[in-house]
């Protein structure tokens, strides 16, 4: 088993042709190497994966709750982003990146949404983002895994998107899951609806 993940040293790159920032975070060897740990953790996990598949669907998903709720516009609002773009590309890293500390978790009990954070941040400079953005991106990843009162918009959004991924109807180890009827419920409950509104400031 492999340790511990070495961090490049932090230089800001221009991105990959037609990708912008999230091309860079696609290609960040230390963000890479992160998955490739996480994989290495998980290689006979039953249940859901914390892959590169998974964090792109929820990156999907994020950014279709947030365009679908009016929420790019709260985002660049209330979090002060330069714009559409800027909203945009946070919401997707956030989604990328949301996972990246499994591994942590894995090897020393650290509870991986607050690892993640913290690792999240290197990545984020070397890919141009603003300490602003950065901030708005690690403090959703740091809420990702519950809704709680006082969480960020973008952090409930990540949680919720986190949930709607997981593909429970068709595991093979649904019925040995402990989150299976839950997260059933929270996918009828969205369909419906009922579950998740924007909060306006």
């Amino acid at each position: 088993m492999r340790q511990a993940c070495r961090e490049p040293e932090t230089k800001v790159s221009r991105g990959v042709r037609g990708l912008g920032r999230i091309g860079v975070v696609r290609k960040d060897p230390f963000y890479l190497d992160c998955l490739s740990l996480n994989g290495e953790r998980e290689r006979d996990r039953l249940f859901c994966r914390h892959d590169y598949r998974h964090m792109v669907l929820v990156s999907q998903i994020s950014c279709k709750v947030i365009k679908q709720t009016g929420g790019l516009n709260i985002l660049v609002k209330t979090e002060g982003l330069s714009g559409i773009r800027s909203a945009l590309e946070v919401v997707y890293a956030a989604g990328l990146l949301h996972d990246m500390g499994r591994w942590r978790q894995y090897d020393t009990g650290e509870d991986h949404a607050l690892a993640g954070s913290v690792m999240a941040g290197s990545v984020l400079e070397r890919a141009g983002f603003s300490k602003r953005e950065a901030g708005v991106i690690t403090r959703a990843i740091r809420e990702h895994r519950k809704a709680l009162p006082g969480q960020s918009y973008l952090g409930r959004v990540l949680c919720l998107a986190d949930d709607l991924s997981r593909p429970c109807g068709s595991c093979g180890a649904r019925l040995d899951c402990y989150k299976y009827e839950y997260m059933e419920n929270i996918k009828k409950e969205t369909l419906q609806g009922m579950r998740w509104m924007p909060v306006r400031r």
